[in-house]
């Protein structure tokens, strides 16, 4: 029987089991937390720039910039020009894994122990990383359906999920318990029957969505198709809170572009801008409190070009703006490509100018305002919930409202406003004399009470 080399069993024991940033081996290349996307952002061993990427459970640090360098360096060469010898790197590495490295009496290398204990965040990560090696079909009937090439493939390292049966073997082949499995989402029950399974998130292609417990959840999406009621294109596991946004770590130049789609998030990015998936119509409170926690001061929601997306753009503005983050909305025109189908198509040039010609908050709401008006009856609730928003937007988009509101004859009364404004900052958490003062200052309007004695 021939002998395994020491890379091949690197490659078939070690590599596999050890994620060499958490371990420490890659300090030096200053490397980011684990990213949406399942990878760390660190320095490039070849070019210097802040860019590369390392999944964990591989050997290659890759650099994207493919005109600028583009190489992909092995952890080995690494450690071998940190100063590790040869017989070191192995000892080191194998030590990681828990195996004994190949000897005479030896070969194989040994089992050491019981294997290293991973986090349900890392196991389901392995698990359905092995399962994408099995089941390469559903990867490659997303690939050919949305036109992704090679190399956005590798970027999006997206996983495959077959059966909660096949999942939950890997899981507690890695320790993890199916109690475990269950609370985190990875496995699906009846809540009725906990003994039975559900079966939505059968044979989908599944990506990783970053938790504040720091264990991700799972999102998953069919290889092909539109999907129907039964069998809806995307998936969620119960147990996710979106409240950290899908690729929001991957920044990039320019303002937050947020979509609802996770695939959209993605060809943002591959368009070169910030993009970042919201999973729903739109910016939730618990989003906007991190963005606003994160420093972001500015955000562009693109929505779809119908009522839906119209009013996800509204309760986008009403979590946003209160808490200081300037909020434009992006209207996708009826029949208008999503960015997707952009990236697809190659037509960045005009997804660019979208994002030129973003709406700011104060616009769209008087022009919901003037929509609201002018239909037949006209829609009051729809008017009084935008009014409702109007004193908690920001300076810039205040200036916008005035502007556009007067322009299409939507303004609202100064006193009902002051009005409006007062309750709002009561309900803020606000004294009264605090919210009397600052309604004065912002207004110029004085709101006395005054208690009387009513006869009968």
């Amino acid at each position: 029987m021939q002998r395994q080399s020491i890379t091949e069993f690197l490659h078939e024991k070690v590599y596999p089991e050890i994620d060499a940033v958490s371990a420490g081996l890659l300090d030096h290349l200053k490397p980011t937390k684990l990213q949406t996307s399942g990878t760390y952002r660190m320095l490039c061993p070849a070019c210097g720039m802040h860019e590369a990427f390392h999944h964990p459970g591989t050997h290659l640090i890759h650099c994207p910039r493919k005109k600028n360098c583009g190489e992909s360096t092995s952890l080995w060469d690494v450690m071998e020009k940190s100063g590790y010898s040869r017989k070191e790197i192995v000892e080191r590495l194998c030590e990681l894994a828990r195996v004994d490295p190949p000897s005479n009496k030896n070969p194989e290398g040994r089992i050491n122990g019981s294997p290293a204990p991973l986090s349900p965040g890392r196991a389901i990560i392995q698990a359905t990383q092995i399962l994408a090696r099995k089941y390469p079909d559903l990867l490659q009937q997303l690939q050919t359906d949305r036109g992704y090439n090679d190399e956005q493939m590798a970027t999006m390292r997206l996983g495959v999920y077959s059966s909660p049966e096949e999942v939950l073997a890997l899981l507690e082949e890695r320790g993890i318990s199916r109690e475990v499995a269950i609370a985190k989402g990875y496995i699906l029950v009846e809540e009725s029957n906990p003994s039975k399974y559900r079966r939505t998130m059968n044979n989908r292609v599944i990506g990783y969505w970053p938790h504040p417990d720091g264990d991700v959840r799972l999102w998953g999406r069919l290889p092909s198709g539109k999907g129907d009621r039964w069998n809806k294109k995307y998936m969620f596991a119960d147990s996710l809170k979106k409240d950290t946004p899908y690729l929001f770590s991957m920044r990039k130049p320019g303002p937050l572009i947020a979509v609802e789609g996770t695939f959209d998030g993605w060809s943002i990015q591959f368009m070169g801008f910030w993009g970042t998936a919201i999973g729903q119509a739109s910016i939730n409170a618990g989003q906007a409190a991190f963005l606003a926690g994160e420093g972001v001061t500015e955000v562009a929601h693109m929505v779809d070009g119908d009522i839906a997306g119209y009013e996800g753009g509204i309760v986008s503005i009403r979590n946003c703006e209160p808490a200081g983050i300037v909020t434009a909305i992006v209207p996708l025109g009826q029949g208008m490509d999503d960015p997707d189908a952009l990236r697809k198509a190659g037509r960045t040039a005009e997804f660019e100018k979208l994002i030129a010609s973003r709406m700011n908050a104060g616009e769209f709401l008087a022009r919901m305002c003037h929509t609201y008006a002018s239909e037949s009856p006209p829609n009051i609730s729809g008017i009084r919930k935008i009014h409702a928003i109007v004193p908690m937007l920001t300076p810039v988009s205040t200036k916008h409202w005035k502007d556009w509101s007067q322009t299409l004859g939507v303004s609202e009364p100064k006193d009902v406003a002051s009005v409006r404004l007062l309750s709002s900052l009561v309900d803020g958490g606000f004294d009264l004399d605090e919210a009397l003062a600052l309604v004065l200052k912002r207004t110029g309007f004085r709101i006395t009470l005054t208690q009387e004695t009513v006869n009968g």
